[in-house]
């Protein structure tokens, strides 16, 4: 999700903290198998932004549960082209 896909209403030190943490997951998770790129990141800075609305805001925890769900919807697809 580009910066101007992510709610107007985030101030930017959060959209800041959000775009990172999805720059961040995505260097993590993008040589461990093949996948399209622009869906992955979407999957990550939906569930971020998502995370964020709920009020959380550990940098570490927003990866990690991002990176999560992700790799469930890399995996899904996966099995989806089996």
């Amino acid at each position: 999700m580009p910066l101007n896909e992510i709610p107007k209403h985030i101030n930017p030190e959060m959209r800041a903290l959000i775009d990172a943490s999805v720059e961040e997951a995505w260097q993590e998770i993008r040589g461990e198998q093949p996948c399209d790129e622009s869906k992955v990141r979407r999957k990550l800075a939906g569930t971020i932004v998502a995370l964020r609305l709920v009020d959380e805001t550990d940098p570490a925890k927003l990866r990690a549960l991002a990176l999560n769900a992700a790799r469930a919807m890399i995996r899904q697809t996966a099995k989806d082209q089996a």
